[in-house]
């Protein structure tokens, strides 16, 4: 193998996915993954303030929380002004007064008060005292003379002419961005640009937003809680929300969304990354395909049905299906089992006689796939009699009674016919999130913010901030009822079906309500459901609060049924008693009353899953603390330095100190401080590193009388959770996937309450139970997970505009016109820098900056490499060390240009060594990936001969071909496989035993 390649071949980190545009070094990077606003301030107050749900977070590097995040004590200074946000500059993804080509030897610490000062000048005192003389390093000078430049004109020597100097005092009186400066350069500089048309009113433009295809917000007024608000505020407030409808009609009339959507019958893929891959979308009739004509007969979802497998057996049609490979069509059947099917330990003189009479037995999952062909006819449910359906209990057989199961969505959903059988038709799979929000983490005012999304999309359509729709905002202490009436209002109509426009022609739209996403307590609330600090505080089962870990339970039995949760709600609003009302309600753990969402047609209790990412962080975050309050001084300090020592991906934002800054971490900190927290304890952890009270402790609990279990328990407790987390944030899920997701989640709760008893009955290990269920209902579980849909638009006046700017851009069509405007439609290709790093065109172009004038273009031999540019030269000194382990220098870059079709390169041809290179990446049809490669990346490169291999980039460098292009190659060192599995399996280099290894817990969260 060569020790360098063209850039161009794949590279990625072990495990981990790049995403779409706006994740990168140039862009400050708007942590939509971890969905956190951050400002970060320099003042001494300690500024951080953070909400309940990780919105908006603020941090202070100074004062008493002062921390350097950096593994080689990098200081840095952020400014209160700058915000990590993809519509700022940047090149790292922490904000810093550093440029490109500074060292870390540029920086110096200020002075942070009289009293260090004081004691920095008697320091200073004693050295002169002891002739030790110190140069004083300055950061920031102006110019010698002799350096100034040669201008004439008035505003030399400073500036050449009254443009520049006029620019440069307008940029720094309102602080300019570079982004803003670029955009405005892009549009002065078009040939198109008129001085003449320079409109000189800002306040013309405000009045002209009204000539685009806004979406109209309605006001409508909802009553306030006076048990959440002052006394001062009155008992009613004005909310605003846009219409459903319109949302609608505009993601439908855009072409550019249109085309990515998904319309059409379940379908049956091995690989599951979809809604449509999941079992909800598949049965029910608002969203899959609800019949089939087979042999002249119609089959709908739903029905019995005779079928032939081996021989003739009675089932039920749970779905139909497309087969994603060649596209026939599936039947997906339960089985209908009678008296002689069933298991001997349930066979009996009473059971023989009632299945004389026509009694049979459902059995649950596992269902069968069958093809059309295998259908012989339909059975009449009327001649059969079901009570009790057969299920596995931890292999065992049970049988429970037949209202303990999830009806059949056909059982409670019927839809209307489109009009005419040629028209089109278009079923709507939305998804509704909602949550309460601060500005603060302490704020008493909060907003709920509802949101939609079209599941119709694909997951990487769906994660786009532009694809998050905004329905409105439910002001602090309204009633989340009285908000909602004109949505349900709404998609009453669209359950039914509602005759559309769409791309000028009329169309059948029917839209529902498939999954409502929030976190645990919204949640709850969505469902008519208690907090789960109730008895019964669980939404998706009745388990009491003293069983939550017990994993042996039958969840089956315990589960929460809409059509038993209804009955409930019954009771309890026919009770005049208050006193008995509220018994019922602790007796069900149910409110007084059910959500307005159940108003529309859904199952309540499946279609509100359990969100897996802040229970997961939240999971984390205790684990943490429960681990570091194990330590001893000694144990504290070993962590330290290990945690110091280990190398972390370079796209990763600076952790903070796990011990004494716990309470700084983010939801993201924690998911990837799990994948490397096992590998750091096996480095360093020992007996001694704990406290021997709290070992003995532990040992207790594990019933084990060896002193060092104690410490192999703990790096147990963080490896299981680390496997969990992996499963739990897999984008595609097969068949053999969903089972070690079971084994996972039950390996984990079974060891955290028996090793840590604070997590006996913790409400966000309890969850493990339904994860499995989730799954497969949505076909993964980060397809409902709220990480990827938290979102604060500031000026709701403002997103609308941007919401027509966007439809706009797209080709989308306008209700008052006949044709759409091209002028739009084709501004992404004319207007490069005015388009980029806003979320409204993030798939659109390249959040790529374009490169200087004195730099040259790096050319790529490939249509699907683009945008290549190499940063930070490094020294001579860097260079001619990567050169000494270069012999072969010559040979082997005359093959790397013989790989890419020129047959020979110029000897004594222009070079340059680079830190980081960023390339733009097309993997599919207009999906692209922005790929980082810095020194020191360990990367997997495809070779033909060999596979998949592993090495680590030495250096970077740019080469002038025959043709006088540029190219970029990489240096790189090959990893020898030594066929064999260390206990420290992580790509990073380990100090302690001098070797790189390889993790396989890396995963993406979000």
């Amino acid at each position: 193998m060569r020790n360098f390649e063209y850039c161009y071949i794949t590279f990625s980190y072990p495990g981990e996915e790049y995403n779409e545009y706006g994740d990168g070094d140039d862009d400050l990077e708007q942590r939509s993954d971890d969905d956190h606003i951050e400002q970060r301030s320099d003042n001494g107050d300690d500024l951080e303030q953070q909400s309940d749900d990780d919105h908006i977070e603020q941090r202070s590097d100074n004062g008493d929380d002062l921390e350097q995040r950096s593994d080689d004590d990098h200081i840095e200074q952020r400014s209160d002004n700058e915000q990590r946000s993809n519509n700022e500059e940047g090149d790292t993804n922490m904000i810093s007064t550093s440029s490109e080509n500074e060292t870390e030897s540029d920086y110096i610490m200020s002075l942070e008060s009289d009293e260090e000062y004081e004691t920095m000048s008697s320091d200073n005192e004693e050295r002169h005292d002891s002739d030790i003389s110190e140069e004083k390093l300055f950061v920031d000078e102006a110019l010698a003379k002799d350096k100034l430049p040669s201008y004439d004109g008035d505003f030399a020597p400073y500036f050449q002419n009254l443009t520049t100097a006029a620019l440069f005092c307008w940029i720094y009186k309102h602080n300019i961005l570079t982004n803003a400066y670029e955009d405005l350069v892009d549009i002065i500089m078009r040939p198109e640009f008129n001085r003449d048309h320079i409109v000189k009113n800002i306040r013309r433009f405000r009045a002209w937003r009204e000539r685009l295809p806004l979406p109209s917000i309605s006001a409508k007024s909802i009553s306030i809680s006076s048990k959440k608000t002052p006394s001062t505020l009155k008992d009613s407030k004005m909310a605003y929300q846009l219409s459903i409808s319109d949302i609608i009609w505009n993601v439908l009339n855009n072409p550019s969304l249109l085309k990515e959507m998904y319309f059409g019958a379940g379908v049956d893929s091995k690989t599951k990354s979809e809604y449509w891959h999941g079992t909800l979308w598949a049965e029910s009739p608002l969203f899959g395909q609800e019949q089939l004509m087979i042999s002249g007969e119609i089959y709908q979802c739903g029905d019995f049905v005779y079928y032939y497998d081996n021989e003739r057996k009675l089932g039920r049609l749970r779905a139909i299906l497309l087969n994603e490979e060649n596209q026939q069509y599936r039947l997906r059947i339960q089985k209908v089992l009678d008296y002689s099917d069933l298991p001997g330990t349930f066979k009996g003189e009473l059971r023989q006689n009632r299945s004389l009479s026509g009694e049979v037995w459902l059995q649950d999952e596992p269902f069968l796939t069958i093809t059309t062909s295998q259908i012989s006819e339909k059975v009449a449910a009327d001649t059969l009699r079901i009570t009790k359906i057969l299920y596995k209990h931890h292999t065992h057989w049970r049988i429970r009674d037949a209202m303990f199961s999830y009806q059949h969505p056909s059982e409670y959903i019927s839809i209307r016919q489109p009009p005419s059988p040629t028209i089109p038709v278009y079923k709507l799979f939305l998804d509704i999130y909602y949550d309460d929000f601060g500005t603060f983490r302490n704020v008493y005012h909060s907003l709920g913010g509802v949101y939609v999304q079209f599941g119709n999309m694909p997951a990487r359509q769906r994660k786009l901030l532009k694809n998050h729709f905004v329905l409105g905002f439910v002001p602090f202490g309204g009633n989340f009822n009285e908000f909602m009436l004109p949505f349900i209002s709404e998609m009453k109509e669209f359950e039914q079906g509602k005759l559309m426009e769409v791309n000028g022609q009329d169309a059948w739209v029917i839209a529902g309500l498939g999954v409502v996403t929030a976190d645990l307590p919204q949640g709850n609330d969505m469902c008519g459901v208690l907090r789960h600090n109730a008895n019964k505080g669980c939404r998706t089962c009745t388990a009491s609060r003293e069983s939550l870990t017990n994993f042996s339970q039958d969840v089956p039995a315990t589960s929460r049924y809409h059509h038993i949760t209804d009955d409930q709600f019954k009771e309890i609003f026919n009770e005049p008693a208050t006193t008995r009302q509220r018994r019922l309600c602790t007796e069900f753990g149910l409110r007084t009353r059910p959500s307005i969402l159940d108003r529309l047609l859904r199952e309540r209790h499946l279609q509100t899953p359990q969100d897996v990412y802040h229970a997961t962080a939240g999971k984390i975050g205790r684990l943490l603390k429960l681990t570091c309050e194990l330590f001893s001084q000694k144990g504290e300090d070993e962590f330290i330095k290990a945690w110091k020592n280990f190398e972390k991906p370079k796209k990763w934002s600076r952790l903070p100190n796990p011990i004494s800054h716990n309470a700084s971490f983010m939801m993201s900190d924690y998911l990837r401080l799990a994948m490397i927290m096992p590998f750091i304890l096996n480095s360093f952890l020992e007996t001694s590193s704990l406290k021997e009270n709290e070992s003995r402790s532990i040992l207790r609990r594990i019933q084990e009388s060896r002193i060092n279990m104690a410490k192999n328990v703990i790096i147990a407790c963080w490896v299981y959770v680390a496997k969990t987390m992996r499963m739990v944030f897999e984008s595609k899920f097969t068949l053999d996937s969903y089972d070690e997701l079971q084994k996972c989640l039950e390996e984990e709760m079974k060891i955290l309450p028996k090793v840590f008893p604070e997590f006996a009955n913790l409400p966000n290990l309890h969850i493990n139970i339904h994860l499995l269920v989730h799954a497969r209902t949505y076909g993964t579980l980060i397809n409902t997970q709220v990480g990827i849909k938290k979102m604060l638009h500031q000026i709701f006046k403002r997103y609308t505009t941007l919401f027509a700017i966007r439809h706009l851009v797209d080709g989308g069509a306008d209700q008052r016109l006949s044709q759409p405007c091209r002028g739009f439609a084709t501004m992404s290709s004319n207007f490069r820098n005015l388009l980029t790093n806003w979320y409204i065109t993030e798939d659109k172009v390249s959040n790529e900056q374009e490169p200087e004038e004195n730099e040259e273009a790096i050319s790529s031999p490939v249509d699907f490499i683009t945008n290549i540019i190499l940063k930070r030269s490094l020294s001579r000194q860097d260079r001619e060390n990567i050169m000494k382990n270069l012999p072969n220098f010559k040979s082997e870059l005359l093959l790397s240009f013989m790989d890419i079709g020129q047959k020979s390169a110029l000897i004594y041809s222009q070079m340059g060594w680079y830190e980081l290179a960023t390339y733009t990446m097309e993997e599919s049809d207009g999906v692209f990936s922005k790929v980082h490669l810095h020194i020191g990346d360990v990367v997997t490169i495809h070779e033909e001969d060999s596979g998949e291999c592993y090495a680590i980039i030495k250096g970077i460098f740019k080469y002038k071909g025959n043709d006088d292009k540029y190219y970029a190659f990489i240096t790189i060192d090959w990893f020898d496989n030594i066929n064999r599995i260390h206990n420290k399996v992580h790509f990073v280099y380990d100090t302690k035993i001098d070797l790189w290894i390889k993790n396989n817990y890396y995963f993406t969260a979000i």
